[in-house]
């Protein structure tokens, strides 16, 4: 104990080295953190959800920016296997000016609930967007950042087609992938007429009915066009939204190099925090020979300082990004108040770490000390206005469904900050949702004598509630603890 606290006292002998060392382990662990979380969801694009795992985009063999006939659309719902087809169109609309922009599609209404059953929406909200041909159906992530509610009319500025529809929200719908909720959807047939009946489309969202028919139809569906005015090429939506990822080129390599050099650069500064370390201490390592340390002790003094200094910083980094991610995927959408809170905090820190620079016995005196004052605020100001850049691109990009969604509030946070009630809500509609799709894809062809072992990952609430739904259907479900 007695050497655990000479280590602490020995970490913090030159605050000045000591601070400086830690905050640049942060600011490099800080950054590793927000470049894993991009190489995440980058990896979570091709992952998609068991009802996407059955759906197939067809679109125009030679492009996106080649429309198909809305024609189409029948012959693809009488192919056996097709569950379900929803036409999708890019409208790529503004909301009053260019700031503010996210996803508008204009969409078959008949049928989109069956093509995306991910897609939470309550009845009567559901028939009111299908009865109203000016009707929007939008995600609820959307509805919070522009503090919207049912009733609002909302007028979409065109960008790439001559019309500016005006549309009614009467329904909102939520999604377990909240980036889907950033999403603003409307009748095409509404969109149809305003151009003057062009009768076509820019997607078809084909839903198969089991694995087994994806494959196939794929193969059926080009087939049937080929040689046509407009061939399609049909792709499973995976590879459909990774031929987005694959413009990008091969980025996660060179994330992946860019941590790797962050890493190795963290290294160097703690290697050479160590060597300065013992460099200075030549005389008192004397001292502790003399006092009868052995050369273990003495190591293990030495090594645990700097241990603990990277442990301070890494600890700070990892926390820190998790942290300030969460705040700012809470709070981007209330208004300016937190950006100057986060802001104010940055501001302090900056102030604090160029204060700390610029300690020393000259720097106490006089004119120097002015120097020292000045130099402070400064820094405090360019940490202040890069708080706020910060804040508002990264809450930017949270809201437009960017790769810092991953850092978003959970359940379980709910939990700890709002109320067990509230994440026991929450929780149970997600789990009600994974159920119910789990039920419709990889369990509708498990026979009656079929004997599922359900995993418990952690609590066992979620294992519970389904092993529970299983026993009642007639599956002989059992629950494995651990």
């Amino acid at each position: 104990m007695q050497l655990l606290r000479l280590i602490c006292k020995n970490a913090i002998r030159n605050p000045r080295r000591s601070v400086l060392t830690i905050l640049s382990i942060t600011v490099s662990i800080f950054l590793v953190s927000t470049l894993q979380a991009i190489l995440t969801r980058l990896d979570a694009v091709g992952k998609g959800s068991d009802s996407g795992n059955l759906r197939l985009i067809v679109h125009h063999a030679t492009g996106l920016g080649q429309p198909l006939p809305v024609a189409y659309k029948q012959r693809i719902e009488a192919l056996p296997g097709v569950k379900a087809v929803t036409s999708w169109t890019w409208f790529g609309g503004i909301y009053k000016d260019e700031g503010n922009f996210f996803a508008n599609f204009a969409v078959d209404a008949d049928d989109i609930e069956k093509t995306h059953e991910e897609y939470h929406i309550p009845p009567d909200q559901l028939a009111a967007f299908k009865r109203e041909r000016t009707a929007a159906l939008v995600g609820r992530a959307l509805m919070e950042k522009y503090h919207w509610k049912l009733g609002d009319r909302v007028t979409l500025k065109g960008t790439i087609y001559p019309i500016d529809p005006e549309v009614i929200i009467r329904a909102v719908f939520t999604c377990d992938d909240q980036s889907q909720e950033r999403v603003f959807f409307f009748h095409w047939d509404y969109f149809n007429e305003a151009l003057n009946r062009r009768n076509q489309v820019g997607t078809f969202a084909v839903k198969a009915a089991t694995p087994q028919d994806v494959p196939r139809l794929m193969d059926a569906i080009d087939r049937m066009f080929h040689n046509s005015d407009a061939e399609t090429k049909t792709e499973t939506e995976q590879a459909f939204n990774l031929s987005f990822v694959s413009m990008l080129g091969n980025v996660k390599l060179l994330l992946n190099s860019i941590s790797a050099a962050v890493i190795f650069t963290i290294l160097l500064v703690a290697g050479n925090t160590m060597a300065m370390s013992i460099r200075e201490r030549t005389g008192e390592v004397a001292v502790l020979k003399t006092l009868g340390f052995r050369r273990n002790t003495i190591l293990f003094l030495l090594v645990g300082e700097s241990l603990v200094i990277a442990l301070l910083g890494g600890f700070l980094g990892g926390v820190g990004a998790k942290t300030t991610y969460a705040f700012i995927q809470a709070t981007s959408t209330k208004g300016r108040l937190f950006m100057a809170i986060y802001s104010a905090g940055v501001a302090l820190l900056a102030g604090y770490g160029t204060w700390t620079l610029f300690a020393g016995s000259h720097a106490v005196r006089g004119a120097q000390r002015v120097v020292r004052y000045a130099v402070t605020l400064i820094g405090a100001a360019v940490g202040f206005g890069a708080g706020a850049g910060f804040y508002f691109a990264t809450g930017v990009v949270m809201t437009s469904g960017g790769f810092f969604s991953d850092f978003s509030v959970t359940v379980g946070t709910l939990y700890k900050e709002v109320s067990p009630f509230d994440a026991k809500k929450l929780g149970a509609a997600l789990v009600a949702a994974n159920i119910a799709r789990h039920l419709q894809v990889s369990l509708v062809d498990k026979p009656k004598g079929w004997r599922p072992l359900v995993y418990c990952w952690r609590g066992g609430k979620r294992s519970g509630a389904f092993t529970h739904v299983l026993r009642e259907i007639g599956w002989d479900a059992c629950a494995l603890v651990g």
